[in-house]
């Protein structure tokens, strides 16, 4: 709306008295005193300019009420108007800019009909349309949201219904593994207990024949002595073979109860990382939308034209991805947006649309970066175990892995060679079909979390080390390097089909744009856009997004 505050005068004003104004003048661009009105009406200059009420004025929104009359440039007055170039114009405008412009209108004839023309009207109707729209859609999201509610508690009745199975079979085995331990327990502890019965009545026997020895020598006479003696040494005869007969059976063999959980339950806890995978899909839109003019609204569209210089680029958030702890990100040639999950060690697969495709669960831990090598293959750096590993999307499994001389770390794919960054050493170059490999450009100064691109006939690098982004050929020469301050920590590198560079600048929170001479530096998104610890870029050249991975999510966006 117009500003509350209150409007003076500019009649009064200008003879140095401050007095309330009660009315407004367009054309004069001034308020009025309900005195100095009278004048107004009455002078032959100004008798048939239209005045309003104060109370109205302040009804308009600022964005009109703040349309000056006079030209900005030569403190004139508007008098026509250039539909060549649509713009109101001073008598000096149509000298300096105008001259040679055809077709210079009346600006009060233009504007007589401004409230009845039909351009009013019909941006009446569109807005009406527009609020119809939004209503529909409104209901349309609320409807969509009580379905995601009740799909949400389906399938959580689904996993928990999965989850009771299991625990119900898991309680049968369990109680079943139980019975048998109890079992084998009352097994051992009864052949146990049985040879110490045995035991007992041995022990009996022998005490008793102790007794008899201590007697014989007190009281019994010498034939008793020596008759006695007889049986006796029999007696422990017998008792001599029974102990050699234990050992002999295995009777006194430790006895141990053992356990052995079956494999298949073990590897759940393994292989089963996941009871589950949740996806989110979409379909065509139910809503039907009210437009009006649709055919000239689609005459007025405009083309895509790319940018000519790196001052003419912008980018236009799209799409946002909200994961966390993703390096590494490239396009495949379906459309599909690949992202590197270093924290959760594994490659994530989504629809052009965002919506999660695939998974794969990687091992060893941290991968880095990856880049397809066709519609079926990525390639996956993972420096924690000095490895590329070439994975099969459609099975989920690694094919090749390719040992790498130190931690490798970004990585592009192009005419069956593989390039990736080596920390201390540079660019590497595998022939993917002779399967060698050999350093391309060296550089012994390659930091961690480099990486690099391919477009044309050149090779793109970072190297966080020294802030500095390098440009060679195919062949490895350098073409030229860019190491200015300006775009400090570089790690994530991606190129538009001009050639433009586009560099993640990981300590400054941003994202920078270089010409393709290397000679220009311009920040494209901060911090305040969103962009936080990035790390890898991706450009998808047929249809110009880039998408950028943070720290704490991805982002897609479009390029104009």
């Amino acid at each position: 709306m117009a500003s509350s505050s209150t409007i003076t005068c500019g009649v009064c004003e200008s003879q140095h008295t401050t007095t309330k104004a009660d009315f407004w003048c367009p054309e004069c661009d001034e308020g009025l005193c309900s005195q100095c009105l009278k004048h107004h009406s009455a002078s032959k200059g100004t008798r048939n300019h239209e005045v309003i009420s104060v109370d109205n004025y302040k009804q308009l929104p600022p964005s009109i009420a703040n349309i000056s009359q006079y030209c900005s440039l030569h403190d004139r007055k508007f008098q026509n108007y250039c539909p060549q170039h649509e713009s109101l114009c001073c008598p000096q405008c149509i000298q300096s800019n105008h001259a040679t412009c055809n077709g210079i209108l009346s600006l009060e004839n233009v504007i007589q009909t401004a409230k009845t023309s039909v351009l009013l009207e019909s941006l009446d109707q569109n807005i009406k349309n527009l609020k119809i729209n939004v209503e529909r859609l409104v209901e349309d999201r609320k409807q969509n949201l009580d379905e995601i509610q009740k799909q949400r508690q389906k399938f959580y009745d689904n996993i928990k219904l999965v989850r009771n199975k299991i625990n119900e079979h898991l309680d049968s085995l369990e109680q079943r593994i139980i019975q048998d331990l109890y079992a084998a327990e009352t097994k051992v502890k009864s052949q146990i207990e049985d040879l110490l019965s045995k035991l007992a009545e041995n022990s009996e026997n022998i005490n008793s024949m102790q007794k008899n020895i201590s007697a014989i020598k007190d009281y019994a006479s010498d034939l008793q002595a020596f008759l006695g003696s007889k049986m006796i040494e029999t007696e422990i005869q017998k008792h001599e073979i029974f102990m050699q007969s234990l050992y002999d059976d295995g009777s006194l063999r430790k006895l141990d109860i053992n356990c052995k959980i079956e494999d298949k339950i073990t590897d759940v806890l393994s292989t089963a990382t996941l009871l589950g995978a949740i996806s989110i899909e979409s379909s065509s839109p139910l809503v039907v939308m009210k437009r009006e003019k649709e055919t000239q609204a689609q005459t007025r569209s405009l083309k895509h034209v790319p940018p000519s210089t790196i001052n003419d680029i912008t980018m236009t958030l799209q799409s946002k991805f909200n994961f966390l702890g993703i390096t590494g990100c490239t396009f495949s040639s379906t459309g599909d947006i690949i992202l590197i999950d270093f924290d959760n060690t594994r490659v994530r697969i989504l629809k052009e649309d965002g919506t999660l495709k695939s998974e794969i669960t990687l091992s060893p831990s941290g991968p880095v970066d990856g880049t397809c090598i066709d519609d079926k293959t990525v390639a996956v750096s993972c420096p924690c175990s000095n490895q590329i590993q070439i994975i099969n999307i459609s099975t989920k499994r690694v094919e090749r892995r390719i040992k790498t001389t130190s931690q490798c770390f970004g990585l592009c794919y192009r005419d069956d060679y593989l390039l990736y960054c080596d920390t201390g050493r540079g660019i590497q170059k595998v022939d993917m079909a002779f399967n060698c490999s050999f350093t391309l450009v060296e550089d012994n100064t390659l930091s961690r979390l480099s990486y690099v691109a391919t477009s044309k006939d050149n090779i793109f690098y970072t190297n966080s080390s020294n802030s500095t982004v390098t440009c060679c050929s195919l062949t490895g020469e350098k073409i030229w390097e860019y190491a200015d301050q300006s775009v400090p920590s570089p790690y994530g590198i991606a190129v538009d089909k001009g050639l433009n560079v586009y560099i993640a600048s990981q300590s400054s929170n941003s994202i920078f744009v270089l010409s393709s001479d290397g000679k220009q530096a311009r920040k494209l998104l901060g911090h305040n856009e969103g962009v936080n610890t990035p790390y890898g870029l991706a450009f998808d050249v047929t249809k110009e997004k880039i998408i950028v991975v943070n720290n704490f999510d991805a982002k897609l966006y479009g390029l104009c």
